[in-house]
């Protein structure tokens, strides 16, 4: 501020009181300006918190690509370890299966050879019990024809017998006749049975033949079976062929995976060194904005300190009024024993279940209740400015707020946080200071979350509240600015 273009009568020292209080007055009306700082600081606290919140998550996203990177890995190991389990059991399977045809073709080649032989024994057998028939038909013949010789022989030797010597010749022949008789009955007899005996023979083996054709064939069947299970091998075997393939495929695609998550790590780690550099920057940038803004509100209390009348005077005069009048309550409701000094200094917040925000309850809300409205409501009637005043304990809980700002939790945060302010902590670095300041006033400029991400530029004027000689929080009075 120019000082000579200001006030171009008020030259070097010549400036007289009423020359100071214009210029104090001219600051203070100024000073009410820098509440605009305040709001930037707000903006630049939301993006250092964006970018605090950005951080974080990029970290979580590098963390779990790392993770993934991990799990590809711990797939990929799995996978070769899969695909060498698989191609043993694929050679396995192939040499089995080899060994396997091998020898069922050659069962099947004997088996076709046994059964062609049965069969040609069979027929053979066949034709051997054919000729033994017709030999022993023969010999059936060559019986009788002996028996017929013998028959003659005995009629021939009676002939001789009757002609007498003349018939002994015949007689020889006739015996001679019939010894070959007797002898050819008797080879014919055993020839007979001898031929019995190897009929029963080739009964025997016909039969054994027969079975052994039958089992030939079963054996031969069987071995078509055998046949078709092997063809269900060797499907098997393209089976595991094509899971070869297909781990195979698997290998590529994790490989792939794992180059690209290790390269969005890279960029991440880049990203992140930029962010913790921008977090250090803005942080900075926060602190010395911060430092600006405490001393534009050191200003604005040495102004409104002073002996010239500010522009807030009258709000620092009636929180101070207020506070005093609280402190009063409190110590006359003590003194009738309405509420025990370490009852009205409870510190020990009950969370109200359901609240969204959260709500709670402490040994003094009760009094508060009824003792505070009839100190804030009229003030809050006052002056149009003023958005809110209530009394705050030293850790910034706020037990009985003004009615319009009382009203029962529904079921939207959002509205909660406008319109259901009484019960709250507001622990925030206004409220605390607010609710600790021992000094006779403070005066700060912020920004009130009014909820659904709306924010409300403020200024809060404060006076401490003291009970029995100990400080028990501060009054505020939040105005529009």
């Amino acid at each position: 501020m120019n000082l000579a273009r200001a006030y171009p009568d008020q030259q070097n020292d010549a400036l007289d009181g009423a020359a100071a209080a214009a210029f104090i007055q001219g600051i203070s009306d100024r000073i009410d300006q820098l509440g605009e700082i305040v709001d930037i600081a707000g903006d630049v606290n939301d993006v250092v918190r964006a970018v605090f919140e950005r951080t974080a998550g990029i970290n979580d996203v590098a963390v779990a690509a790392e993770q993934m990177i991990r799990a590809n890995e711990t797939i990929s190991t799995t996978a070769e370890r899969a695909q060498a389990s698989a191609l043993d059991v694929k050679e396995g399977l192939a040499a089995a299966t080899g060994a396997i045809r091998e020898g069922l073709d050659g069962a099947r080649e004997n088996v076709a050879t046994l059964s062609e032989a049965a069969s040609q024994f069979s027929s053979i057998l066949s034709e051997a019990t054919s000729t033994i028939q017709r030999v022993s038909e023969s010999s059936a013949a060559i019986n009788s024809v002996a028996r017929e010789i013998q028959l003659i022989s005995i009629n021939a030797g009676v002939e001789a017998a009757r002609s007498g010597v003349a018939g002994r010749g015949f007689a020889v022949i006739a015996n001679a006749i019939k010894d070959l008789a007797e002898q050819t009955r008797a080879a014919t007899a055993e020839n007979a049975r001898q031929l019995g005996l190897l009929s029963q023979t080739i009964e025997r083996l016909s039969e054994q033949s027969q079975q052994n054709e039958v089992k030939a064939r079963a054996a031969s069947a069987e071995n078509e079976g055998i046949a078709q299970r092997l063809h269900a091998f060797d499907e098997f075997g393209r089976l595991v062929h094509r899971l070869v393939e297909n781990i195979e495929g698997i290998a590529s695609p994790v490989a792939e995976n794992i180059r690209v998550c290790n390269g969005v790590i890279e960029h991440l780690d880049v990203v992140i060194d930029n962010l913790e550099g921008s977090r250090s920057d803005y942080a900075e940038a926060s602190r010395r904005i911060d430092s600006l803004v405490r001393t534009s509100q050191e200003l604005v209390e040495y102004i409104a300190g002073s002996a010239v009348q500010a522009k807030d005077g009258k709000l620092i005069a009636s929180a101070q009024d207020a506070a005093t009048q609280i402190g009063r309550l409190f110590e006359q409701a003590i003194d009738r024993g309405e509420i025990s000094l370490a009852d009205l200094f409870d510190e020990n917040y009950a969370p109200i279940a359901g609240s969204n925000p959260p709500q709670h309850m402490t040994r003094f809300v009760p009094l508060t209740d009824r003792l505070l409205p009839a100190v804030q409501e009229p003030i809050l009637a006052t002056d149009e400015r003023i958005a809110f005043c209530a009394a705050v304990d030293r850790n910034g809980f706020l037990p009985t707020h003004n009615r319009v700002y009382s009203k029962p939790q529904g079921r939207d945060p959002a509205w909660n946080t406008a319109n259901c302010r009484n019960r709250r902590i507001f622990n925030d670095r206004t409220g605390l200071s607010a609710g600790r300041n021992v000094k006779r006033f403070l005066v700060q400029t912020y920004r009130r979350d009014m909820g659904g991400g709306t924010f409300a530029l403020m200024k809060d004027i404060s006076a401490p509240i003291r009970v029995k000689g100990r400080h028990w929080g501060g009054f505020r009075i939040g105005v529009k600015v």
